[in-house]
């Protein structure tokens, strides 16, 4: 075992049996089978690979963070939280094990890993929360589990290398800037269940050809394709009554759009920078149409 990882260890526990610092500082008698958590607060090595010890139950904050020698790190079962940036700007780390035992990510736990290729989240996380996996440059094996209820705001932002990804069923919510930038991403499958994309989710992501949002979506944020400049066809959900702000600008190749039959409002910008009019689409007589979703302007819809 390290020695900068026990000292970690020890920093948070004088003996295995000894005085245990709660989450609120105070010290405390405890056995062997204590209910307190040791945490691991911080190594500081330069080891290229690191087992953080047994008996751990909790990564800390920004643990690991910014360490520039590590490349591979070993987490034990047993481990329950990954604290907030625990492993940020971790540059040149290529894998993390991450154990079945976890159900806790903390914000920004691996963001900034450029060399990070690939990770499995264990089933019974039930978020990944802001900027979880954010510039994760080379990540593009991701594996997430059935348990997953949210995808926070900027989680794979910038994950420049991402091709293809499947959202579990179980996920309800995408959050706001949730694949900002993922320039590669080519294919995407949302889940039935789904109910809210936030604003910007998928903006930059110049790759993706073919977005099917599929019925249970009952919200979708602005600008949420912006600038996808390969897309050529979209499939909206019938009960999506808004299409909210910019939602399509800057879709060069966008060519077939699906509207949704309840569709009440288009607004502002919606297909500016397409190339698309308002003759090329199935509008109803009863949507009103904001002056500027197309490029040229128009008059509200009433024919």
């Amino acid at each position: 075992m390290a020695d900068a990882v026990q000292h970690a260890v020890d920093a948070s526990r004088e003996t295995a049996a000894g005085a245990v610092r709660r989450a609120d500082g105070a010290a405390h008698e405890a056995a062997e089978d204590s209910p307190f958590v040791l945490t691991l607060e911080l190594y500081d090595g330069r080891e290229k690979s690191v087992t953080v010890p047994e008996g751990v139950t909790k990564i800390g904050r920004r643990a690991f963070a910014n360490n520039r020698y590590v490349r591979e790190i070993v987490i034990p079962d047993g481990v329950t939280v990954i604290g907030e940036e625990a492993f940020a700007s971790c540059v040149n780390v290529e894998r993390i094990v991450v154990p079945g035992s976890v159900r806790e990510i903390g914000e920004g736990a691996f963001k900034g890993c450029w060399k990070l290729d690939g990770v499995t989240v264990p089933e019974g996380v039930v978020e990944l929360p802001r900027k979880t996996f954010a510039r994760c440059r080379c990540l593009n094996d991701i594996v997430l589990p059935s348990t997953l209820k949210v995808i926070g705001d900027a989680c794979f932002q910038y994950c420049s290398t991402m091709k293809a990804l499947a959202v579990p069923e179980s996920v309800e919510r995408l959050g706001e800037s949730a694949f900002y930038g993922c320039r590669e991403l080519e294919s995407l499958e949302l889940n039935d269940g789904l109910d809210t994309i936030e604003n910007e989710a998928f903006r930059n992501c110049i790759a993706l050809c073919s977005i099917e949002v599929p019925e249970s979506v009952a919200w979708i944020g602005q600008r949420c394709f912006k600038d996808c400049t390969g897309l050529v066809s979209a499939f909206l959900p019938d009960g999506l009554e808004f299409l909210e702000e910019g939602l399509f600008e800057g879709c060069s190749s966008l060519d077939a759009v699906v509207l949704p039959a309840a569709l009440s409002h288009v607004e502002s910008r919606v297909f500016a920078k397409t190339g698309l009019a308002q003759d090329d689409l199935s509008i109803s007589d009863e949507c009103v149409v904001a002056p500027d979703a197309f490029d040229e302007p128009a008059e509200l819809r009433v024919d």
